[in-house]
């Protein structure tokens, strides 16, 4: 009866990409709490991952070309 969660570290992060992560002081604790913008951080790695499978195809495409000729 356990529940994992999938996530990552803002701390980790922030040291890429400071504009993903707010800080939050907790009022009654007078704790800070770091959060991640999950929804920009998706649309990030979409990106990313269209610009990897664009190169991927255009890798294949040119070693394709170098076996035929």
């Amino acid at each position: 009866n356990t529940h994992t969660q999938l996530g990552v570290v803002a701390q980790e992060i922030e040291l890429t990409s400071p504009g993903l992560v707010t800080e939050r002081r907790d009022p009654d604790s007078d704790e800070t709490h770091k959060s991640v913008a999950y929804s920009v951080l998706y649309m990030k790695a979409v990106k990313a991952l269209q610009e990897a499978m664009d190169r991927i195809e255009t890798l294949e495409a040119k070693v394709a070309a170098l076996e035929a000729g």
